[in-house]
């Protein structure tokens, strides 16, 4: 069903709207989440379990975002290899949840398919490291190469917060259309990184406007050819973008792809709306509306 609105500021808003999971889907997470923790908690006596990632964090894609959980375990539960603890915690999960189609090892996570409305849980186990001199606690889970890496999801989600509340809600706003284009077009990137780079924008500027923040967020990424971010919090190492190097560059050839139209709408809007709302289309799919000729 075609989408139609009066003007481009107006389009945004709609199709954010559209693109936020509905209450039916948040009804489904709850259905789900004391069964997982239950069994992770018989198993492994949890210290912690918490929703994390866009599901949590208010920019999740509506049947896209998977529901990220982290569960805090005893130290010393953790084995030498992150592998070994995923295999294992992949057995549990699959041995206690019944109802689950599918349960499968994807670093740094544990997946879960209910077959249900939400693509997918996301389980990824932590062990406590150190509390950072900003009193964040910093976890080890897993990470490339089969090693341990450091985690701060409170101070991350804090600062996505601080970035977001000057803003009037709009860098939230930001992150959901970079995770829109992101599923939209397959693109290969960390949704975090999105999230983180959406943030550190949001603290760069005094005002944000969609128009002219989607180009440059995105002509930035590419002109620092997507390396890792560094981590704004100053609690871990860098924050990647992509799980490896082809899909760096893919998400690359992405992201160069939407700037001549990210480009074009901007030069257009308020002088052609409906032109701006063709080019946003070309970038966030056909679902987002079009703005009427007045």
């Amino acid at each position: 069903m075609a989408h139609f609105t009066v003007t481009i500021s107006e389009a945004f808003a709609e199709y954010l709207k559209a693109k936020t999971p509905k209450e039916w889907e948040r009804d489904e997470v709850t259905k789900y989440r004391k069964h997982i923790y239950d069994v992770l908690n018989d198993e492994y006596g949890l210290i912690g379990f918490s929703q994390s990632g866009s599901f949590s964090n208010g920019t999740g894609i509506t049947q896209k975002s998977d529901v990220d959980y982290f569960a805090r375990i005893p130290v010393d539960r953790r084995t030498l290899y992150p592998s070994s603890f995923l295999s294992a915690m992949k057995s549990v999960l699959k041995r206690g949840l019944w109802e689950a189609g599918d349960v499968w090892v994807s670093r740094p996570t544990v997946s879960i398919d209910f077959r249900g409305l939400v693509t997918q849980y996301e389980v990824t186990p932590a062990f406590y490291c150190r509390t950072g001199s900003n009193g964040y606690d910093v976890f080890l889970i897993p990470g490339p190469g089969d090693t341990w890496r450091e985690a701060a999801p409170k101070a991350h989600l804090e600062y996505v917060r601080d970035s977001n509340s000057g803003h009037s809600g709009k860098v939230k706003g930001l992150a959901r259309l970079l995770k829109a284009w992101k599923y939209e077009k397959s693109v290969p990137i960390s949704s975090f990184y999105l999230e983180m780079r959406a943030a550190e924008y949001g603290n760069s500027v005094g005002s944000i406007l969609y128009p002219s923040a989607l180009p440059s967020i995105i002509r930035t990424m590419v002109t620092k050819e997507l390396r890792m971010m560094n981590d704004p919090t100053g609690l871990v190492n860098r924050i990647t973008p992509c799980g490896s190097e082809a899909d760096r560059l893919a998400s690359l050839r992405a992201m160069r792809e939407a700037i001549p139209a990210l480009e074009s709408a901007y030069s257009k809007w308020t002088v052609d709306d409906w032109g701006a709302s063709q080019e946003y289309k070309e970038v966030f799919g056909a679902s987002f509306p079009t703005v009427v000729k007045l």
